[in-house]
């Protein structure tokens, strides 16, 4: 039995293409499965803005430039990449993210991994009927759409630089640092002095956590927040208007070491719970295989492929 996942170049720095690769090398660990990256190439979507579109024809140009290279994958990790540009066999499955419009595989047998809530990126989503849904984790909202099922299964697979994020080599704490990403529309509250990490590469926003006393997300969802706690600085998310810090995150577990605001009560959780944030990650990396295993049995039994 063959998967097909529907993926960008790995880049380290980019947890939805960190997670897809991770995907297909731990298949490729179950006996009896196979999988495989295909690379994503320009998808048709709709235009908010001006900008929006021009951003779209960038991303078009550079994708198409990289569907005549090879694929960049994880050095170290079994990604074997197929070109191919339709997949036809009935015993085969093929991984979209969500973000992924339509089914450009022409793929009979789909799975969409819901990394974030369908549409958030370009404000419209275009699935089929019959398709096979599962979410990443708890902050993603039920989901149901056409004929289509849900899953009650998380797909949760991680992959976090430990050996990097730390308090190993920590020095005087004097500085504060941010991230901004995808929270770009929040009013900025942090100070002129605060060091922004965004772009930064891991070993550099390492050196950066390791000097901050205060690290503050405006990205209601990115690793950065919990790899600040694993380097011992305090963490906050800057909240979303709309959204209680349940909605945020249902699952306790899931909000170990962070504050959801600057109240001191949410201060005061991070503090008391930063301690669990690393045997937390730890026990995710370990739940990530039998994650994988649970998928693949529910897939196959999904599509009458056993």
């Amino acid at each position: 039995m063959k998967f097909f996942i529907y993926a960008p170049d790995y880049d380290s720095n980019s947890g939805g293409s960190v997670v897809l690769h991770r995907l297909c090398h731990l298949i490729n660990q179950v006996e009896g499965y196979e999988a495989y990256l295909v690379p994503r190439k320009a998808e048709r979507i709709k235009f908010n803005t001006k900008k929006e579109f021009v951003l779209s024809v960038k991303n078009s140009l550079s994708v198409t430039i990289k569907r005549f290279r090879e694929l960049k994958v994880h050095p170290d990790w079994d990604t074997p990449v197929c070109k191919t540009s339709q997949i036809d066999g009935n015993n085969e499955v093929v991984v979209y993210p969500e973000f992924t419009f339509g089914n450009p595989l022409n793929a009979k047998n789909v799975v969409r991994w819901l990394l974030h809530q369908p549409g958030h990126f370009h404000r419209e989503f275009q699935f089929g009927a019959g398709e096979l849904y599962f979410k990443f984790n708890s902050a993603v909202k039920d989901f149901e759409y056409c004929y289509s099922k849900t899953s009650s299964q998380e797909l949760k697979v991680i992959y976090y630089p430990l050996d990097i994020y730390n308090t190993e080599e920590v020095t005087e704490r004097k500085i504060d640092s941010h991230i901004i990403r995808k929270g770009y529309e929040k009013d900025k509250v942090h100070k002129d002095s605060s060091i922004c990490i965004d772009g930064m590469s891991h070993h550099e926003v390492a050196a950066v956590l390791k000097q901050s006393k205060r690290f503050i997300s405006y990205d209601d969802y990115t690793a950065y927040s919990l790899f600040a706690v694993l380097c011992g600085c305090e963490s906050i998310v800057v909240p979303n208007e709309s959204m209680t810090r349940e909605q945020w995150y249902p699952n306790e577990s899931d909000r170990y070491g962070l504050a959801y605001g600057f109240s001191e009560s949410e201060l005061e959780w991070a503090r008391n719970t930063k301690h669990k944030v690393l045997e937390h990650i730890e026990k995710e990396h370990e739940k990530s295989f039998d994650s994988v295993r649970s998928f693949l049995c529910e897939t196959s039994k999904h599509f009458n492929l056993i």
